[in-house]
């Protein structure tokens, strides 16, 4: 059973919801017979039209990839039904397999006992003969396959079965006494409350200790403190209202989490309290218990006045709003809030910071490799000034803004200007998402490198970039005030940490929060840079190309970018075009963060024009008249150059499939002028000003809300399959001379029926198999590599490549073999066909595949008729 290891899988969320969550009995006990005892049920389903024998197993694999991830789960099957499909249907979206209501999984396993699986899986897939993971999501493990050498190694299935059998997790003391889940009604008193919440959270395996590690106990101390004394509705002090903050401020930013959290256990309310209300509250209670005696407890009154402020503050404030004031909205604000990062304060010399604000990104030397090798993407960096020594002095810092980091990699060529003149190396990089400095970063050229700039030009441009800075005192002060350490200076790479070892938020947030009001967004892409890389070959793993030709094709697509030609991949449908297209891109912008920003996919069409590519005027959502008004839309391209949301340059790679299916020059327009590398305005205007599609060239700084930059090293990956003649239109000279033609030819496939010819065949169609993965006989492999070769010998210049033979391969093995001229046929049918559509001479390939012995002819030609209005026996002239 196999669960991919990318956590957006809707296969995982099912298997973590039913498999390792589980689901409560009476869920289920309204639409079908429950069969197992437990209150809390563990259940797989699929949509096998026979259901499993009780007692059999299942492996749970966590795949990632082809070849790698392990085997997690051993589960015995208690039973196992195959339901009726309106039930089968209801149980679906109860169990919530699927948010399509037409989604069915009839086939429906109970499970018990489940246990953690102890397998090697490379050394089981020697013992198999495996080659890759198999592609059925449910088939028997075939033990005597051929190259299996089991038998030597175990004397017998259940001896395997005992042996891989870990430690039970499923059921125990936790999921039996998971009764306690039923939702509570409201509670009586607080004290009832605190008792049932605690009781709910360790029956549900839920830490009790995860708010106490979230807030850190020196600050739930700080709140006992504040609120001794304090009587609701009443009058503060200043420094008593600010702790108050503090207090709404965290409760806001885990409101979601714990929402969810009452959910799940089935906290109840209390009085005028939701159960979110009431988790936090009897949580906090929780640790002031474990606390001891440092103050007064919080009380419902104290919480509720404290949430609504209704409380009123002694004397005259500085009139400054609280730097951890949820008035203050700031996207890394929001950031830290919502996903709970690791704060770092990055220091580097002004000099060096005018290389981050041209790539985009932080270099470190190898000195500080592990401490790069611990950030990961998602945290934040305070960025702030310091010299070279070690040893500086922290009061002579100042705070420059601050980042969202994206990934690390590793680089060689030259960035920073002691790096160019050969006195250091920073090769270990962190790149930055988002990026927000407080300087005047318009007066910053990026155009220019740092080492070609006069040293008066950087001089210049560093006292821009530290026009408005935030003092290391004034940091100091405002994250003490708000959190429980001062700001960190005292390395490269300081975290933001609290007296107890935890992640300092609320300092963070405080900082952030005073810097708001005067943070810019700068871009994260290097607009000026030209591709110059090259693209691993590694890229096309798992896509089999014969010979060297895959090789070929990257180094002519490396040649295309690195020259400034966009690229067109031509070839037979099923080449791998559009995946060889997606794969490049998407290694662009792993191994070229600071180039790229990602990348897109999209499909021309027909009816495309320059409203889909370039934009035009649309309605405006926001205005008062109920969005009459008309605004200026990017389209396809123009999104590609300008973050919608943030406004900020970006610069992601488009991926157009069948680009022939559009009336090109329709569809591109302004467009040609821009592949030819000049600015051109369009008829279009913003905020009064006519729109620009721009090149660096004629751009200093950073773009105007109207100009759409075009990086130097941004692309467009077209792919065009050679034998579509229908819905196609012709491409003009004055098109096709910005492109570099990328031939993706289909293999070439022996001719005649000799037995060498037969036999290459075969050993082609196996090594096709063995890069997706398949395990095939070689009944299936000459009766799918005749079809092949009928299909694409049987008219000139007219062929299939290789992904329509995977699928026609995954159809047939996903079926028994003694059924293989019926299921051959059908996968024919759905695979073959499609791409004979409009073809004259289909009638001619038809009749060829229906001569193949594997293929059933009167079931083909019956299809033939109906899909593509021929028949076979009939002659073609054309």
């Amino acid at each position: 059973m196999p669960v991919k290891a990318s956590a957006d899988e809707p296969i995982r969320s099912n298997f973590e919801r039913t498999v390792i969550d589980g689901v409560r009995r009476d869920r289920l006990e309204e639409v079908c017979e429950v069969p197992v005892e437990h209150e809390t049920l563990r259940v797989w389903g699929n949509t096998e039209s026979e259901a499993a024998e009780t007692g059999e197993y299942l492996l749970f694999a966590d795949r990632d990839g082809r070849r790698g991830g392990d085997y997690t789960l051993l589960a015995r099957i208690a039973h196992a039904t195959v339901l009726d499909p309106e039930t089968a249907a209801a149980f679906t979206q109860t169990i919530g397999w699927s948010d399509d209501p037409d989604d069915a999984y009839p086939h429906v396993m109970f499970l018990d006992p489940i246990y953690e699986a102890r397998l090697d899986r490379e050394a089981f897939w020697d013992t198999l003969g495996f080659k890759g993971w198999p592609n059925d999501t449910f088939s028997a493990i075939n033990f005597d396959r051929r190259g299996s050498t089991f038998v030597t190694a175990y004397d017998s299935i259940p001896e395997f079965i005992e042996e891989i059998r870990g430690e039970k997790i499923y059921p125990n003391e936790s999921s039996e006494a998971d009764g306690r889940s039923e939702p509570a009604d409201d509670y009586q008193t607080l004290e009832a409350a605190i008792t049932d919440v605690r009781a709910r959270l360790a029956a549900a395996s839920r830490d009790p200790a995860w708010l106490e590690r979230r807030l850190g106990k020196v600050l739930v101390a700080e709140w006992s403190r504040a609120l001794e004394g304090f009587e609701p509705s009443g009058t503060v002090p200043a420094s008593t209202a600010a702790t108050f903050d503090q207090l709404r401020d965290v409760y806001e930013s885990l409101e979601p989490k714990l929402e969810e959290i009452a959910a799940e256990i089935g906290v109840g309310s209390h009085g005028s309290f939701s159960p979110t209300e009431v988790l936090f509250l009897c949580w906090v209670r929780l640790v002031q218990a474990e606390i001891g005696d440092v103050g007064a407890p919080l009380s419902q009154p104290r919480l509720n006045s404290i949430l609504r402020e209704t409380y009123s503050i002694e004397g005259e404030t500085d009139g400054d709003p609280s730097p951890h004031s949820p008035d203050v909205i700031h996207p890394v604000r929001s950031h830290i809030r919502e996903t709970d990062p690791t704060v770092y304060a990055f220091g580097a010399t002004p000099t060096d910071w005018l290389t981050t604000l041209e790539y985009g990104s932080v270099p470190f030397d190898e000195a500080h490799r592990d401490r790069w090798t611990a950030l990961e993407e998602g945290d934040v960096a305070v960025l702030h000034t310091r010299t070279n020594d070690e040893r500086h002095d922290p009061a002579s810092a100042d705070v420059l803004g601050v980042g969202v980091l994206g990934q690390t990699f590793e680089k060689d060529e030259p960035w920073r200007l002691d790096e160019h003149a050969g006195d250091a190396s920073y090769p270990l990089v962190a790149t930055l998402d988002r990026l927000f400095l407080l300087g005047s970063i318009d007066d910053v050229d990026t155009s220019q490198p740092l080492p070609e700039k006069t040293p008066a030009k950087y001089e210049a441009e560093i006292g821009a970039l530290t026009s408005d800075t935030l003092s290391v005192e004034d940091a100091n002060r405002i994250c003490a005030a708000a959190g429980e350490t001062a700001f960190p200076t005292e390395s490269v790479c300081a975290p933001f940490r609290s007296d107890d070892g935890s992640v300092d938020h609320d300092g963070a947030i405080a900082l952030v929060g005073a810097m708001a009001d005067s943070l810019t967004e700068a871009s994260t892409v290097n607009v000026h840079e030209s591709y110059q890389g090259s693209i691993p070959a590694a890229t096309l793993e798992g896509l089999y190309f014969p010979d060297d030709q895959g090789e070929r094709i990257l180094e002519q697509i490396e040649t295309a970018l690195r020259t400034g030609k966009h690229v067109l991949l031509t070839g037979p449908p099923g080449t791998g075009k559009t995946e060889i297209a997606r794969r490049i891109c998407e290694r662009l912008a792993a191994d070229y963060p600071y180039l790229y920003s990602g990348y897109e996919t999209t499909t021309a069409t027909a009816d495309w024009s320059t409203f889909d590519t370039v934009g035009g005027y649309m309605p405006n959502e926001s205005a008062e008249d109920g969005g009459d008004e008309l605004a200026f839309t990017p389209g396809i391209v123009l999104n590609r150059l300008k973050d919608s949301q943030t406004g900020t340059q970006s610069n992601e790679l488009l991926v157009i499939d069948e680009l022939n299916r559009a009336d090109i020059d329709k569809a591109f327009g302004q467009l040609f002028t821009l592949l030819s590398g000049q600015s051109v305005q369009l008829p279009y205007s913003k905020n009064g000003r006519e729109v620009e599609l721009a090149t660096t060239g004629d751009v200093t700084g950073r773009p105007a809300d109207h100009q759409y930059l075009v990086p130097d090293s941004w692309r467009i990956f077209a792919t065009m399959n050679t034998y579509d003649k229908t819905s196609l239109y012709e491409m003009s000279y004055a098109f096709m001379r910005r492109f570099a033609f990328v031939r993706v030819p289909a293999p070439e496939l022996p001719e005649g029926q000799t037995e060498d010819a037969e036999i290459r065949l075969e050993e082609l169609v196996h090594e096709y198999a063995d890069a997706w993965g398949l395990d095939i006989d070689r009944d299936v492999a000459m009766a799918v590599g005749r079809v092949w070769r009928k299909t694409n010998h049987a008219v000139d210049e007219r062929a299939i490549g290789p992904a329509i033979i995977e699928d026609l391969l995954r159809y047939v093995t996903h079926h028994p073999e003694s059924d293989l001229e019926y299921h051959l046929t059908q996968a024919v049918i759905s695979y073959v066909f499609p791409q004979l559509e409009g073809v004259p001479k289909r009638r001619t390939i038809v009749r060829e595949i229906a001569a193949v012995d594997a293929v059933d002819s009167t079931l083909l030609e019956r299809a033939a008729a109906e899909m593509l209005q021929v028949t076979p026996a009939e002659s073609e002239t054309v």
